[in-house]
């Protein structure tokens, strides 16, 4: 993610001059770099992950009327609200699926409402929904959301969730089962490359869309994308315009052909990379405990159903930061002690009713307090160190 940022940066200041470079590419970094630091810096543990999944899904279940309202009635009732008073983002055209208006929420598309609301599904199923009643409940709310955006993007995303939760509780006795599953996705893929005179992804895309027109302009954007990918391979074209016929339009729905577009195949290597780094490197963790191991395949899946949303749709402000947010989120598991033997011998020298650490029965006062078991290694740590 540093990489990234930097990256992302020295392109867009040499692209756009020093004066309105710099602006950009500190917007950038702030968003990429700042945001991943944000939340490896305030979630530290298993409880305070527990509580940011708590607070999305509420989000998503404030929003949820509001959008049903929208679909039934046509208007966007957020936007026209809050823009009597404040600066607001412009109710967005488009035509009606299935006698329903899509629905926008606060956001500026309503893709971009659908893909937020699907960042929390099977975080709320893994997490939420296995340490609180009606936790299920909420989960099915978080699909409502989803689908009251009628956009292929949101359901593409709930989808690939759908299928890797589905695949983790039928396969659970089954070993090196996630390497089976990649295994069958190459398989198809390679399938795919040979029965087809299409590229697997433009495959992808031809099926992958509510609306035939839509389908066609997406495969024209990425054969121009990738033209221009490959013309500017390394440095890219910054927020420069992309060669493309003068009737198609100027928005690429695909993250990460906008990232290659405009930083170059190293800034898509570098944020795709960061994506894939927390994906395995979590799923190399071993003898965590279940709370944590609940966790882990929660934010996993949730990256995997965003990965995938992102080839329908490019991220930018809130829903982009989201991302980049939850990416760092995880970076709690690689550091702290997990291993249910330690939290065994953690829990029985605490004296309070719950445990911040894996929401079992006792809790401490903290990782500050001296007398707690994390207490007493960071006091170690500080012994050593002065000594070193």
């Amino acid at each position: 993610m540093l990489l990234a940022a930097t990256w992302g940066a020295v392109i867009l200041v040499s692209t756009r001059g020093v004066d309105e470079g710099l602006q950009s590419a500190g917007i950038f970094v702030i968003e990429t770099l700042g945001t991943f630091l944000f939340a490896k810096r305030y979630i530290r543990d298993v409880f305070s992950f527990q509580r940011m999944v708590s607070a999305l899904v509420l989000m998503v279940l404030f929003l949820l009327p509001f959008a049903i309202y929208e679909n039934v009635t046509g208007s966007p009732i957020l936007i026209e609200l809050f823009g009597k008073i404040f600066s607001v983002y412009g109710i967005a055209d488009s035509e009606p699926r299935f006698g329903l208006r899509r629905a926008q929420g606060p956001f500026e598309h309503f893709i971009l409402f659908g893909v937020v609301c699907s960042s929390v599904f099977a975080l709320s199923f893994y997490v939420f929904g296995s340490t609180r009643r009606g936790g299920r409940l909420a989960t099915g709310c978080v699909a409502m959301a989803v689908l009251s955006s009628l956009s292929a993007g949101a359901f593409l995303s709930v989808a690939v969730q759908t299928i890797l939760i589905v695949w983790d509780k039928v396969t659970a006795s089954v070993a090196r089962r996630w390497g089976i599953l990649a295994a069958v996705v190459i398989a198809a893929y390679i399938v795919v490359s040979f029965s087809s005179n299409r590229s697997p992804f433009i495959v992808f895309i031809s099926y992958l869309t509510l609306n035939t027109d839509n389908a066609y302009i997406r495969v024209i954007i990425w054969n121009y994308g990738m033209q221009s990918v490959m013309q500017h391979p390394i440095f890219g074209l910054g927020f420069g315009d992309w060669d493309r016929p003068d009737w198609l339009g100027g928005s690429m729905d695909n993250f990460w052909l906008v990232t290659a577009v405009r930083y170059g195949i190293p800034g898509f290597l570098f944020t795709a990379g960061g994506c894939l780094s927390v994906c395995f490197g979590l799923g190399r963790l071993r003898n965590v405990s279940f709370q944590v191991a609940q966790c882990r395949k929660g934010l996993i899946i949730t990256v995997c159903g965003l990965a995938f949303a992102a080839c329908t749709v490019h991220l930018w402000d809130a829903p982009y930061v989201l991302f980049i947010f939850l990416l760092g989120s995880g970076m709690w598991m690689f550091e702290q002690p997990n291993s249910p033997a330690l939290f065994a011998a953690h829990n029985a020298q605490s004296h309070s009713p719950r445990s911040v650490w894996g929401g079992s029965e006792a809790r401490s006062n903290g990782p500050d307090d001296p007398a707690s078991w994390p207490g007493r290694m960071a006091t170690r740590r500080r012994r050593l160190t002065r000594k070193a």
